[in-house]
């Protein structure tokens, strides 16, 4: 068993990076602690933890469980603990499919295959929504704005919640942790 003290930050749904200091949480099996979050809560203790990020991983539950997730996260926060989730954010997909931004959901990859599952545009949005299956069968569930994971933050019981720019952050390390700055909003909240 490791010593879940060692650490003071967690990246959580890490899928998989490292990050100097942080403990990698996923159900991939190389991550540091491995768990699915689906079946189980954190493994640390009460307000043992001063970070916890979660990088475009919340919308593969359902709002119910991210519900539970986010209030766990609050449980191992130490007061003044910052909490950090960047999501998807549905008013800009929504934007992208209402202006009928081809351009967007057709992108492709380096490797020539489309970005985005689908044939047409309706096909690619639900893949936002019920696609991007990843390691263990997961597949998204609920998408936010920032509005809804605000809430659910509130509950939570989250004294500061702002909504942040892309690697705009009190976490020093940011450049190691935010991704995708064109599709995503930013949410830090401090306990």
């Amino acid at each position: 068993m490791k010593d879940l003290s060692s650490k003071r930050k967690v990246n959580l749904m890490s899928g998989g990076i490292s990050i100097d200091g942080y403990w990698s949480v996923d159900i991939l099996p190389s991550s540091d602690v491995v768990i699915d979050l689906e079946k189980e809560l954190l493994p640390f203790s009460d307000n043992s933890m001063e970070i916890v990020v979660c990088i475009s991983a919340i919308n593969y539950f359902t709002r119910l469980r991210a519900e539970e997730i986010i209030k766990d996260v609050h449980r191992i926060l130490v007061s003044g603990g910052i909490a950090r989730f960047g999501t998807q954010d549905m008013r800009i997909i929504a934007k992208y499919y209402l202006g009928n931004d081809r351009n967007f959901f057709f992108q492709k990859l380096e490797n020539g295959k489309e970005r985005f599952h689908g044939k047409t545009m309706c096909d690619k949005i639900n893949s936002w929504f019920y696609g991007y299956e990843t390691y263990g069968g997961k597949s998204g569930k609920y998408m936010y704005d920032f509005e809804t994971l605000k809430d659910i933050f509130e509950t939570a019981g989250f004294k500061i919640i702002e909504e942040r720019k892309f690697r705009d952050s009190r976490i020093k390390e940011i450049n190691e942790i935010d991704n995708r700055p064109e599709q995503m909003f930013f949410l830090e909240a401090i306990k």
